[in-house]
C-alpha cells in the first residue's frame, strides 16, 4: 500500500458522539452567545453523510455507532451492531491498526467505558457491539493501543485491571494517578530513552461524570440520570484525558494516532436533557482546543472534529442569551439521518471540503488509497 508523501505524521481524531449542527449552535449560543462560538467552528469544511450498509435497493437505516465508527475507522460500510467487520465476519484493518504499522503510538480516549462502539471500533473487530469481554480481549492482545483512557462497566464486563495489569499495561484509576504516570514517563525520556507507554485509565464505573452536575426536573424517566457515582474529585474531565493522552504520543519517534470522543453528548441526546448536551458540547469543545493549542506550530498535524450520527432530532429554536440555555425542541429519543459537521485543520484538512462520506475520512487520516467497497447486500437481514 503507498502512503502518500504529504500524509500526516500525527492524526487527531475528535469524535462528538451524536453531535449535529444543532447540537453545535445550542452549545455556543450558551458559551458565547452567538453561533461559531466554539473552539472548531472557525475550521468548518463542510458536512458528512453517516448511512450503515443497507441491503441492495432498500433505503439505508439509520446508522449506530458500530456501523458509523467502522466506517471512520476503516473506510469501509457495514451494518449496524458490527465492529470493523464485513457483515461476513471479515475483519476489516482500522485506521489505529495502519499507524501502529507504522511504528506509531496510538490512543483511544473517551467519556464513556472503553469498550462502547466508537472506541472499540478503532481497535478491536466483533460481530456483536456487545462483545465487552471479546473487545477488551482484543485491545489487550491484538491492537494494544499505547493510551486507554475512559470508563468502565461496574459489573466486570470489558475492561477490567486484572485484564490490563495481565497485559503489561498500567492501571490508573484517578486524575492523580494519571498525571503522575505522565510525569514518570517525561522523566523516563529525559534521559534519551523512549520507551512506548502502555497505560490503562480506568476512572469511573459507567461513565465519567456529567459536566452539568444540577439536577434534572422532569416528570418523564431519563436512562442516563444515574450511571455512575464517581465524581471530578478524582476523575479527569475529558480535557484533562485529552492533554495527559497527547504529552504521552507526542514523544513517539514517528508519531501517533489518538481518537478522542466525547461520547456522552449521545447520552444526553437520548434523554433529550439540553443541560447535559450542552455541557458536554462545550467540554469536548475545550478537548478540541487542548488539541489545537498542542498542535500550533507544527506542520505535520491532522485534526478532525467531527461526529458519528446526530442524536435526538434537536432543533434550537431561539437564543437567550450567554450562559442561559436556549429554547429548543426534539424529534427523536435515538439518532437520526441527519448529516453532521465536519472542521479540520492541518495536512490534508483541504480535502474534506464539501459533502462527504464518513468512509472519505480514512484515505485523509492514513495518506492511502480509500479501500474498495464491499457489494450490497442482496436481501434484507434483521438487526
Amino acid at each position: 500500500m503507498t502512503v502518500w508523501a504529504d500524509a500526516p505524521r500525527n492524526v487527531i481524531l475528535m469524535i462528538g458522539d451524536g453531535m449535529g449542527f444543532e447540537q453545535v449552535k445550542a452549545a455556543s449560543l450558551y458559551a458565547a452567545g452567538k453561533e461559531g462560538g466554539l473552539s472548531f467552528e472557525p475550521y468548518r469544511r463542510g458536512e458528512m453523510t453517516t448511512h450503515p450498509l443497507a441491503p441492495d435497493g432498500a433505503k439505508p437505516p439509520v446508522t449506530d455507532s458500530a456501523a458509523a465508527g467502522t466506517a471512520m475507522a476503516t473506510g469501509r460500510k457495514t451494518r449496524n451492531g458490527m465492529i470493523s467487520q464485513t457483515p461476513d465476519g471479515e475483519d476489516l484493518q482500522t485506521v489505529l491498526e495502519f499507524c501502529k504499522k507504522q511504528g506509531k503510538w496510538t490512543g483511544l480516549v473517551t467519556t464513556v467505558p472503553m469498550t462502547h462502539a466508537t472506541p472499540a471500533t478503532f481497535g478491536a473487530h466483533a460481530g456483536k457491539r456487545l462483545n465487552f469481554s471479546g473487545i477488551a480481549d482484543a485491545y489487550f492482545t491484538r491492537s494494544r493501543p499505547n493510551v486507554l483512557f475512559g470508563a468502565y462497566y461496574a459489573k466486570g464486563a470489558g475492561v477490567t485491571e486484572p485484564k490490563a495489569a495481565g497485559a503489561g499495561y498500567a492501571v490508573v484509576k484517578t486524575r492523580d494517578a494519571m498525571n503522575a504516570f505522565v510525569a514518570k514517563a517525561k522523566r523516563a525520556g529525559a534521559g534519551g530513552t523512549v520507551a512506548p507507554p502502555l497505560v490503562s485509565g480506568q476512572f469511573a464505573a459507567g461513565m465519567i461524570p456529567w459536566e452539568y452536575a444540577e439536577p434534572i426536573n422532569v416528570k418523564r424517566k431519563l436512562n442516563y440520570a444515574n450511571k455512575t457515582t464517581a465524581t471530578f474529585e478524582t476523575a479527569p474531565h475529558l480535557t484533562e484525558m485529552t492533554a495527559a493522552a497527547l504529552k504521552l504520543l507526542a514523544r513517539s519517534p514517528k508519531g501517533f494516532f489518538l481518537m478522542v470522543e466525547g461520547g456522552t453528548i449521545d447520552w444526553a441526546g437520548h434523554d433529550n436533557v439540553i443541560q447535559w448536551n450542552v455541557f458536554e458540547t462545550i467540554e469536548f469543545a475545550k478537548a478540541c482546543q487542548t488539541a489545537f493549542d498542542w498542535a500550533k506550530g507544527r506542520s505535520d498535524t491532522l485534526i478532525i472534529v467531527t461526529a458519528d450520527h446526530e442524536c435526538g432530532g434537536l432543533k434550537v429554536v431561539e437564543s437567550r442569551g450567554k450562559g442561559n440555555f436556549p429554547e429548543v425542541t426534539w424529534s427523536s429519543r435515538g439518532h437520526t439521518a441527519a448529516s453532521v459537521p465536519v472542521y479540520a485543520w492541518g495536512v490534508g484538512a483541504e480535502r474534506l471540503e464539501g459533502t462527504i462520506d464518513n468512509t472519505d475520512l480514512w484515505p485523509v487520516m492514513t495518506g492511502t488509497a480509500k479501500p474498495a467497497a464491499a457489494p450490497a447486500e442482496p436481501a434484507a437481514v434483521a438487526d
